[in-house]
């Protein structure tokens, strides 16, 4: 007798980026099982194989690499999502010539499944991500031990694993439910290929946040995290502003104590919308502000096209901090943008002895291929963004602030 499971089709999805890939991940997830697939857990017996790669850095794009060519091995079809398409276009077209979906055209992938009745347009957004894992331990098991091991025996990767366990208090909170307000970035900051595989900005229907938001509430939800690929320029494409929803959202759960984290806030937002972010924290709700400075160069901010000065930034988070002490404050700065002199990585330090930061990830700069910056000229070595970092860390030690690396 046949086995019926034998006749339903399997699917594995993974993903190595970040929450918002790993939110489309779980959203592909529900795609799949409302038209009768089964989500499997290993790609030995998977039909299709997609997956969501990211492009942070180079340690990134070569790791996506390297599972895209596994998983290609394993039977099934490979597809090929997210960011690395368009920040190393070239790259890409010499080392993949299957399926690719970039993020802001993922629609595309009803094309691909044109027999299915449910659409992925029809499946809401997520509000919780697809758990994290290493792909590494079922696409390749002796992989996965090999890093495990490189890590055992490397000094300086051990000891950043040991003091993030030992503030891991201090980390950034996974636990939130997430609200998407937009997707799309209308910034054109210099260092970024990303905003060419998000596309431009689409704000939500203010009504669909709001009434999503009350559904939450309802369901026993109280924190939040509103995400989007600038969280800041929600609205402007729909000539409304987030100061609008962040008091719609407020009339929404009065009644209700909740947690706010409004994360990836450029700052010429923070700056722009101060005093409504100091008025709806003064409620209690908003717990945490991530506004990415990336550094205290004029000079290089303005290289970056960041429309702001750091004074303005400094200004307006010590306003921010005088009113509200409790706020959490956390941050992005690049290290080793090209051109960048020791004095000016000095001036991206001084910023934490005039505002503080309870968390800061330094990002090590990725010359992207797909970025404007890069054909600026002359790069930074990795030996002096290495050093650069290493002087960062003893410098957040001693002033108590959390810090996270990303090679």
């Amino acid at each position: 007798m046949k086995d019926p499971m034998s006749t339903i089709r399997k699917v594995y999805i993974a993903s190595n980026g970040c929450n918002r890939r790993l939110l489309d991940a779980e959203r592909l997830e529900r795609y799949f099982r409302a038209n009768g697939w089964l989500i499997t857990d290993s790609p030995k017996n998977a039909d299709y194989k997609l997956f969501f790669a990211s492009a942070l850095n180079r340690v990134r794009i070569d790791e996506s690499f390297d599972i895209i060519s596994r998983l290609a091995g394993f039977p099934g079809e490979t597809i090929v999502l997210g960011c690395l398409m368009e920040v190393a276009p070239y790259e890409f077209s010499q080392r993949w010539d299957g399926k690719a979906i970039a993020v802001k055209d993922m629609d595309a992938i009803d094309q691909v499944f044109s027999d299915f009745s449910v659409k992925y347009r029809d499946i809401p957004l997520s509000n919780t991500p697809m758990p994290s894992r290493n792909i590494y331990k079922t696409v390749s098991p002796s992989e996965f031990i090999k890093q495990r091991l490189s890590l055992a025996i490397s000094p300086a990767r051990l000891g950043d694993k040991v003091y993030s366990y030992f503030n891991r208090e201090k980390k950034e909170n996974y636990q939130s439910t997430f609200i998407w307000v937009s997707a799309g970035c209308p910034n054109k900051c210099s260092f970024c290929a990303e905003r060419k595989v998000v596309g431009d900005l689409v704000s939500r229907p203010m009504n669909d946040i709001v009434n999503e938001y009350r559904k939450l509430l309802e369901a026993g939800k109280r924190s939040f995290e509103f995400i989007g690929d600038d969280v800041g320029s929600y609205g402007l494409d729909t000539g409304t502003h987030l100061p609008d929803l962040i008091s719609r959202l407020s009339e929404a759960d009065k009644g209700y104590q909740v947690n706010w984290v409004i994360k990836h806030l450029h700052p010429k937002f923070v700056i722009k919308y101060q005093k409504d972010l100091i008025q709806v924290a003064k409620d209690g709700k908003v717990k945490e502000i991530i506004c990415c400075f990336q550094s205290g160069s004029n000079r290089l901010l303005e290289l970056m096209n960041r429309q702001h000065t750091i004074e303005q930034v400094i200004d307006t988070l010590t306003d921010i901090r005088k009113v509200l002490p409790e706020i959490k404050l956390a941050t992005n700065i690049i290290v080793g943008f090209p051109t960048e002199t020791e004095e000016e990585f000095d001036q991206t330090l001084q910023v934490f002895d005039k505002v503080y930061f309870d968390r800061v990830h330094m990002i090590k700069y990725y010359d992207a291929e797909g970025s404007d910056s890069h054909t600026l000229e002359p790069k930074v070595s990795g030996e002096a963004i290495k050093a650069r970092i290493a002087r960062a860390k003893h410098f957040l030690k001693k002033r108590n602030i959390y810090f996270q690396t990303r090679d």
